[in-house]
């Protein structure tokens, strides 16, 4: 039995041990993932209470900057297939660090709407180049790598959100300050890191008339499911500050200890349940699983539960541990499915869209999220979690129609 535990960290660390540019991928993931999981956790707070804008103009202004994230996606996915992700990935890098660093400076809503979307399209250039990375350098077994990098990614950000309890705890506008300050710094590491880099040629067909992603059926239907289900990944970082502050607000700092620990077992149980999913119905088993534990943990936000310190530390316990399964279970299945329906030669382009699909939600997962926290009633939640169950169904569906034994990169649609 010990032997099955250790079996898939030896494979992983083997992934990332296959050459220099892994190591080097692996080390410039976790540096961006503190400065990600610091920002990530901050953010909203100190756009509303320290700048002063409200949540309802700071969402309008992130369905705005999601529009550029979208166009800066497109962009890299085409480029990065027929030529190289790097200089693609580092020009959004550089231009995270200076847009973040930007937020310090920010006079008005102007200039906060302008920086925002700077922040959003350097996010945009370097999501799909970073997927084509990653399918150039581990060329065999992708999934697996991704999963590994997770890891390494999810460890960062437990870091940086354990950096960001303090900084919650102090409530001092310096403080904030600071933090973003680190947050454009680990940019800037990130790109001199991934100077170091040598990426592959592109495979054999990347230059030549590009299959259309759109008319692929399957992974239109699997990329637009699964973005909609991915709101998730905007309940720590969102909807947890907020209900913090509404139900709580002397416990607002333990939402940093939340999203440390969340990252904390994520990264420590990402790789060994991805570890064996080699199909398409292998995928589609944890990634239902994890859908319906996502739906339960939504049911947490129904009410402030309870001023009883007892009760209310064990319901954090449940919420956690349900919000994490869930987390880990999805991103098995999706991380196979993303390589798995996609051309090797188009992972770019399909990435994009991919990208496009998480973009879309992000937009208007702050204003879903509000909505969701202020209504009365818990109905908001209770919709959220049957979409997320019907959904992740429908995911199933149509991916189960590809032939499970497929290799990564052959679809039949």
């Amino acid at each position: 039995m010990g032997a099955n535990l250790i079996a898939p960290y030896a494979s992983a660390a083997s992934t990332l041990r296959a050459s220099s540019a892994m190591r080097t991928l692996a080390l410039l993931t976790g540096v961006n993932a503190l400065g990600n999981g610091l920002f990530a956790t901050i953010s909203i707070l100190f756009y509303t209470q320290h700048l002063g804008f409200s949540i309802g103009f700071v969402s309008g202004i992130l369905v705005l900057a999601t529009v550029l994230a979208i166009g800066g996606d497109l962009v890299s996915g085409r480029f990065s297939d027929s030529a190289s992700p790097k200089p693609v990935l580092l020009a959004g890098l550089a231009l995270s660090a200076l847009a973040t660093a930007l937020l310090l400076v920010v006079w008005d809503e102007a200039s906060f709407t302008l920086v925002l979307c700077l922040i959003s399209l350097g996010q945009g250039l370097c999501m799909s180049s970073n997927t084509t990375l990653i399918r150039r350098i581990a060329r065999e077994n992708p999934a697996l790598a991704r999963a590994s990098l997770r890891s390494l990614l999810t460890l960062g950000i437990s870091a940086g959100a354990l950096l960001a309890g303090l900084v919650l705890a102090s409530s001092s506008a310096t403080a904030f300050r600071i933090a973003i300050l680190g947050n454009a710094l680990t940019f800037v590491i990130a790109a001199v890191m991934l100077l170091r880099i040598t990426v592959p040629p592109a495979p054999a067909g990347a230059a030549g008339r590009p299959r259309p992603v759109l008319p692929d059926r399957r992974f239109a239907v699997f990329s637009l499911a699964n973005g909609a289900i991915g709101i998730y990944l905007h309940v720590l970082s969102f909807a947890l500050p907020l209900w913090a502050v509404i139900h709580h607000p002397e416990l607002i700092w333990v939402v940093g200890v939340l999203v440390a620990l969340n990252a904390l077992f994520t990264a420590a149980f990402q790789v060994p349940a991805s570890a064996g999913i080699v199909s398409v119905g292998a995928a589609s088993r944890p990634l239902v699983i994890g859908a319906l534990c996502l739906a339960i943990s939504y049911l947490f936000f129904l009410s402030g539960w309870s001023s009883s310190p007892g009760v209310l530390v064990l319901v954090l316990i449940l919420f956690l541990a349900a919000h994490t399964a869930g987390e880990v279970l999805y991103s098995a299945g999706t991380m196979e499915l993303l390589f798995r329906l996609a051309p090797a030669q188009q992972q770019g382009q399909y990435g994009a869209f991919y990208g496009i699909s998480n973009g879309l939600v992000s937009s208007v997962a702050p204003a879903i999220l509000g909505a969701a926290i202020a209504l009365s009633g818990g109905w908001g939640w209770w919709i959220l979690a049957a979409a997320t169950i019907l959904l992740a169904l429908l995911i199933r569906a149509v991916s189960n129609g590809a032939d499970p034994q497929d290799p990564p990169g052959t679809i039949d649609a």
